[in-house]
């Protein structure tokens, strides 16, 4: 039963997070904010990603015994990349809050702060992604609705291409929006 609460949690998170990204990347493209809409979709997604962390360590710590490592080895690729990009999101994930502070404040950036920037939010972007990739299936198969390897195969090929589209449309979005930057008073 709680794994299939975070499945559905991980579903709202992505639909959530979507509607944050693609406004965000929308924005960051044409210029065009709403600070009522982007601030409520990213109080949104931080509220959803922080029940699904809760519940996710609860699964891992005292569901699965995933407190022991010598049990990784026995896991596979799949489940090694979607705890490590889950823990990179969390390290990062106060950078990403703190990172657009520039915006409001209307400062100028030096071309290391630009950098840091942009480094910290493609690895976090990237990390969300691959999370995403890894994990979509898994949700279905919770549920069962998934029950076939060839079609586990099919949705993680989809997801992987919808994943890589996005990435490539978020960072490219970021690129735009950062480098340019001169602060409001340039």
């Amino acid at each position: 039963m709680i794994k299939k609460l975070n499945a559905l949690c991980s579903w709202i998170l992505t639909a959530i997070l979507l509607a944050h990204l693609l406004t965000m990347s929308y924005s960051m493209w044409t210029g065009w904010y709403d600070f009522n809409l982007c601030k409520a979709l990213a109080n949104g997604t931080a509220a959803v990603t922080a029940i699904h962390i809760a519940v996710s360590l609860f699964i891992l710590f005292f569901m699965n015994d995933g407190a022991d490592l010598r049990r990784y080895r026995k896991n596979n690729k799949r489940v090694i990349i979607q705890r490590a990009s889950g823990l990179v999101i969390i390290a990062i994930l106060h950078l990403h809050v703190k990172a657009f502070g520039f915006i409001a404040s209307g400062e100028a950036l030096t071309a290391s702060d630009k950098a840091f920037i942009l480094v910290t939010e493609l690895i976090f972007f990237a990390a969300i992604f691959m999370h995403l990739c890894v994990s979509f299936s898994r949700s279905l198969i919770t549920f069962g609705l998934l029950r076939r390897d060839l079609s586990e195969k099919r949705i993680d090929t989809v997801a992987k291409i919808i994943c890589v589209i996005l990435m490539i449309i978020t960072a490219a979005a970021l690129i735009k929006f950062v480098v340019p930057w001169t602060g409001f008073g340039g």
